[in-house]
């Protein structure tokens, strides 16, 4: 792939879609398809009314039941053991509860490749752009379509170069970074874009942390994200150069420090000193954006001897088994149970509100998850946070949102 020439253009031109230009619609063909729980019988369904009952390749079809991981009642039970019954039937690979979030998973399993294609039935699945993967979240019936026929549509987007430059806080964390895009610019640069984040900031980022990133990309409101190629973050890879003349969207975070996503939207985020001090009841570690190894580890560094503050509900849950079994093997989970955190099986967790734990109205929660609307944990009556993980295990143990010096020292231990 170029460097210079708009990342999707290629991928699209290399599935059969020619050299189509932004705003034209395109059918290709694609490498591979995932389903979560929470539509799986929905797709069930459009199967069984239109007299389907076989997918073009199984093998590129896998079912990951994740959003609910302890199932909470009788409907959800009845829905899981629909989805699974479907997933059998048409001869697709069933990771099961417990194994993780889809988007975790199929960056472990590598399912993103670099020139890809991916479709997950997740809004999340632009995670894949952490390596370069055009990974699109689509509705049920765009889903099924393609589990049929191998191949989707979709209108091309056009292309939006993002720079970051600068050097920020020593707290500061690549989910601060995404919260000042939201801050600075909104939504309405990215809508059904492509994002490509170039330059030094994104090129220095760690795999887990490019995929907390491009997590984040339909929060800004994009079709799809890229994220350049860095050591250590897979092959095939290449550098993110704007072309000649290109537009792009410039942002320094030159001395930024932590931010803190505001009750009821990731956009409402402010410099953390301003929310230093707000009483927090319930800290959640994890979800698609903050759930992986490095995130634990940080929070377990943060809390290693120490303990949770009494009045907080200090709650872990790893993307995966895999991370939570090399959690374990490294000591992190034992450190945060010490500390008094719960720590529970992989998956999604309270991130959807569809199982525990939900927060009890006029409770404050800080998460590591990537959005804090309104209900979003189960309970509209609660208030919801956005942070980092640094900053999140640091307020676990202080009850409070802490401020950007009281961070310094955890930094430094």
């Amino acid at each position: 792939m170029r460097p210079d020439s708009p990342l999707v253009g290629q991928i699209i031109a290399a599935h059969g879609g020619g050299a189509a230009a932004a705003g034209e619609l395109v059918s290709v063909e694609v490498d591979r398809i995932y389903l979560q729980d929470g539509n799986s019988p929905t797709v069930a369904r459009l199967f069984a009314e239109y007299g389907v009952d076989r997918v073009a390749d199984p093998d590129r079809v896998a079912f990951v039941f994740d959003h609910s991981v302890i199932v909470p009642d009788r409907d959800m039970a009845d829905r899981v053991r629909e989805a699974t019954a479907f997933a059998k039937r048409i001869g697709a690979r069933i990771y099961p509860r417990g194994a993780g979030i889809s988007h975790v998973i199929a960056l472990e399993e590598g399912w993103y490749q670099p020139g890809s294609i991916v479709l997950g039935s997740d809004s999340h699945t632009c995670t894949g752009g952490a390596v370069q993967s055009l990974a699109l979240g689509m509705g049920a019936s765009d889903i099924a379509a393609a589990m049929v026929t191998g191949q989707t549509w979709l209108k091309v987007p056009e292309t939006v170069w993002l720079r970051v430059h600068g050097q920020g806080h020593p707290a500061l964390r690549p989910k601060d970074v995404v919260l000042e895009v939201l801050r600075v610019f909104g939504q309405r640069p990215f809508l059904y874009k492509s994002v490509e984040w170039t330059g030094d900031w994104a090129a220095s980022l760690s795999l887990d942390s490019a995929a907390s990133v491009a997590s984040m990309g339909v929060e800004l409101g994009a079709k799809c994200v890229f994220l350049p190629d860095a050591p250590g973050r897979g092959d095939g890879l290449v550098p993110i150069r704007p072309p000649a003349g290109a537009a792009v969207l410039e942002l320094s975070i030159e001395g930024l420090r932590p931010r803190i996503a505001m009750p009821h939207s990731p956009r409402n985020s402010v410099d953390i000193d301003l929310a230093a001090g707000e009483r927090i009841d319930y800290v959640f570690l994890g979800s698609c954006t903050n759930g992986r190894l490095e995130d634990i580890a940080e929070a377990a560094r943060i809390v290693r001897d120490r303990s949770v503050h009494p009045d907080v509900h200090f709650l872990v849950t790893p993307g995966s088994s895999r991370v939570y079994a090399e959690a374990l093997r490294l000591g992190y989970l034992e450190t945060l149970t010490r500390a008094g955190a719960l720590v529970t099986p992989a998956g999604c967790g309270a991130c959807v509100g569809t199982q525990g734990t939900v927060p009890a109205a006029g409770e404050r929660v800080l998460s590591t998850m990537n959005r804090n609307f309104r209900g979003r944990m189960g309970n509209p009556d609660a208030d919801i946070y956005l942070s980092s993980p640094l900053v999140a295990a640091s307020a676990a143990l202080i009850g409070r949102i802490p401020s950007a010096d009281e961070l310094v020292c955890h930094v430094d231990r």
